[in-house]
C-alpha cells in the first residue's frame, strides 16, 4: 500500500500559493489566480472549525503497530459560495410541493425542504483558461474536505494526474459537511442568538420546541438540520460553478467513495441527454416516476441532463467526461446496513438523547464507535491480517480474554478517538444519510434507461480488494453507460485503495485525461 502524506510540507509551494485564489469574473485573456491567505470574512456564512493535523504517513499505535492514513491536514479554509435565493432541496418536491408549518413542523423548526442560506466551502488550484473551459472538479469523501492536497496531494501539482500548469482545478465540500459548509453547526437563521440556556423556543400555538445550541449557546440546526441528498449536493456545486466561477465547461469530473457517488450524479445531471417524453410527461411522486398524460409542457425527471453549455457552435453536457471511483449507481442494502449500523452506535450512547445532544458533553463514545466499525469494513481481512495478525502490544500481557491487549484494538480505539478532534456526531449521523440517499434512478426510470442517457465518456475505477464497494458494481455501470470503461486497481487495501494507491489511481486518470476532449 502507498502511503499518503499527511503534512504540507511535501506540497509543492505554487499549490499553496493557490489554495485561496481567486477568478476574474469575466476575463477576455486567460484567468490570473491570486493569493489569498486568509479565510473569506462572513458574519453567517462560514462554519469554519479549527484546523487539526495529523502526523505522519501512517497511525502508529501505542503497540508499534501501524496502517497508511488516508488524511493529512483537515481544515474548512477555502472561499464560500452563497446561493442568492432560497435553496430548493430534492425533498421540496421538483414542482413546489412544499409542507408549510404545523403541529409537527413548528415555527421555530427550519422550512421543510429548504436551506436560507444555502453555501459551500470549495478551493481552487491552477489558471483558467479564455475559453474557461479547462476544468477539473473534484469530489471528496465521507469525512474529507475541499483542501485537496490534504488527501490526494500526490495526485496535485504541475505534471501530476491533477496537473496545475494544464487544468483550473475545483474541489468543493459536501453540503451538510462541518468543514465551512452550511450543516447542523451551522448558526441557525432568524433566531436570535442571546436567548437563555434552556434550549427551548416558544411556538405559534404556545407551546414549546427544542432548539439545538452550540458551546457558545447560539442557536444552531443541529439535528433539525433537513436531510439533504447526494443530488443536493451536487446541484448545488453545479450552480456555484456556472454562476460564481462562470464555467463554461467542464473537461472530468473525479471522485471516490462518496465522491464516487457525486460523480456519479454529475453524469446524470450534467453529462447526460434530456429523456424524449413523446405524448407523456414524466413526474416525480413518493413511490418514484409516474408517466401520466401530456396536458401542459414535459417536465424532465429530476436533474436529468439539466446542465447544458453551448460550446463549439452546438448545445452539449456541461461535463464532457467522469472518473467514478469505487462506487455503485446506487447505495445498495448491504451499504446502508453498515451506515445504519455506525448511527446505532451513536444512537447507543446515552449522551445522544434523540439528538438533542448537550455541546459540552456529546456522544464522543458512541461516535468513537462508529468510526471504528467504518474504518474496518474499508480495510480487508487480508490487510489486517498482514498488519496485526493475532500480535498484542503488550507480550507479558494476557493472551486472550477481557484484557487482552490486542494490536488492532489499540489501532481501532486510537482512530476513533482521533476522529473526536474533527468530527461531530450530528453531522456524521446526517452525511451518512446523505450517503444512503445515492441512487441515480430514483424517481428518473429505470437504472438502465438512466445510464443510457450519459453520453459521455467515462471511466470507471474499481478496487478488486473492496469488500464496501465490490468490484461487480463498478461492471455494472460501465457495462450501463454508452461510453463506459472499467479500470480496477489491484490493492489488499480494500476501499481505502482509492485514496492508498495513488500511483494507480495517478495512471489511469492521467491516461483517461489525456485520451479525451
Amino acid at each position: 500500500m502507498k502511503a499518503l502524506s499527511s503534512s504540507l510540507s511535501n506540497t509543492s509551494p505554487q499549490i499553496l500559493s493557490r489554495q485561496q485564489q481567486r477568478i476574474s469574473p469575466l476575463p477576455t485573456t486567460a484567468a490570473t489566480i491570486a493569493a489569498k491567505s486568509s479565510i473569506p470574512k462572513s458574519t453567517n456564512k462560514s462554519t469554519a472549525t479549527t484546523a487539526t493535523t495529523f502526523r505522519s504517513k501512517s497511525t502508529t499505535t501505542s503497540g508499534g503497530a501501524a496502517m497508511d492514513d488516508e488524511y493529512g491536514n483537515m481544515e474548512s479554509s477555502g472561499k464560500i459560495y452563497t446561493h442568492p435565493q432560497p435553496y430548493h432541496l430534492e425533498s421540496f418536491g421538483l414542482f413546489g410541493h412544499h409542507i408549510p408549518a404545523s403541529r409537527g413542523h413548528p415555527s421555530s423548526s427550519p422550512p421543510r425542504g429548504v436551506l436560507n442560506p444555502a453555501f459551500i466551502n470549495y478551493n481552487t488550484y491552477g489558471t483558467l483558461n479564455a475559453t474557461r473551459d479547462n476544468v477539473l472538479v473534484i469530489c471528496h469523501a465521507l469525512t474529507g474536505n475541499s483542501s485537496l492536497e490534504a488527501w490526494w496531494g500526490e495526485l496535485l501539482g504541475p505534471g501530476k494526474a491533477f496537473d496545475t500548469d494544464r487544468y483550473f482545478i475545483v474541489c468543493c465540500n459536501i453540503l451538510g459537511s462541518c468543514y465551512g459548509s452550511c450543516g447542523p453547526s451551522t448558526l441557525r437563521p432568524g433566531m436570535m442568538n442571546n436567548n437563555d440556556d434552556n434550549n427551548r423556543s416558544s411556538n405559534n400555538d404556545g407551546s414549546e420546541s427544542y432548539v439545538p445550541r452550540n458551546k457558545d449557546n447560539q442557536a444552531i440546526y443541529g439535528i433539525d438540520f433537513p436531510d439533504i441528498s447526494v443530488r443536493d449536493t451536487v446541484r448545488l456545486q453545479l450552480l456555484m460553478l456556472k454562476n460564481e466561477l462562470k464555467i463554461n465547461s467542464i473537461k472530468c469530473v473525479i471522485g471516490g467513495s462518496f465522491g464516487g457517488m457525486q460523480t456519479m450524479e454529475y453524469c446524470v445531471m450534467a453529462g447526460a441527454t434530456r429523456p424524449e417524453m413523446g405524448g407523456q410527461r414524466m413526474m416525480m411522486g413518493c413511490g418514484g416516476a409516474v408517466m401520466v398524460p401530456k396536458a401542459e409542457p414535459a417536465v424532465v425527471p429530476y436533474g436529468l441532463g439539466e446542465f447544458t453549455t453551448k460550446r463549439n457552435g452546438r448545445i452539449e453536457p456541461f461535463v464532457r467526461s467522469a472518473v467514478p471511483i469505487a462506487c455503485g449507481a446506487r447505495h445498495t442494502a448491504w451499504q446502508i446496513a453498515i451506515s445504519e449500523t455506525q448511527r446505532q452506535a451513536v444512537y447507543a450512547d446515552p449522551k445522544w438523547n434523540n439528538g438533542r445532544i448537550d455541546p459540552h458533553d456529546p456522544p464522543n463514545a458512541g461516535l468513537s464507535v462508529a468510526r471504528q466499525i467504518g474504518m474496518f469494513s474499508y480495510r480487508t481481512p487480508l490487510g489486517y491480517d498482514k498488519k496485526f495478525g493475532r500480535a498484542l502490544t503488550d507480550e507479558s500481557g494476557p493472551s486472550y480474554g477481557s484484557r487482552a491487549p490486542w494490536q488492532v484494538k489499540s489501532y481501532l480505539e486510537y482512530q476513533g478517538k482521533k476522529f473526536l478532534d474533527r468530527f461531530d456526531p450530528v453531522t456524521y449521523v446526517k452525511l451518512t444519510e446523505q450517503m444512503d440517499s445515492h441512487d441515480v434512478s430514483r424517481g428518473r426510470g429505470t437504472m438502465e434507461e438512466v445510464l443510457s442517457h450519459v453520453e459521455i465518456p467515462v471511466c470507471v475505477l474499481g478496487i478488486d480488494s473492496d469488500v464496501l464497494y465490490p468490484l461487480q458494481e463498478q461492471e455494472e455501470i460501465a457495462n450501463g453507460l454508452p461510453n463506459g470503461e472499467l479500470k480496477i486497481i489491484h490493492s489488499d487495501a480494500g476501499h481505502d485503495g482509492f485514496l492508498l494507491e495513488q500511483d494507480q489511481v495517478a495512471a489511469h486518470i492521467k491516461s483517461f485525461l489525456y485520451s479525451h476532449d
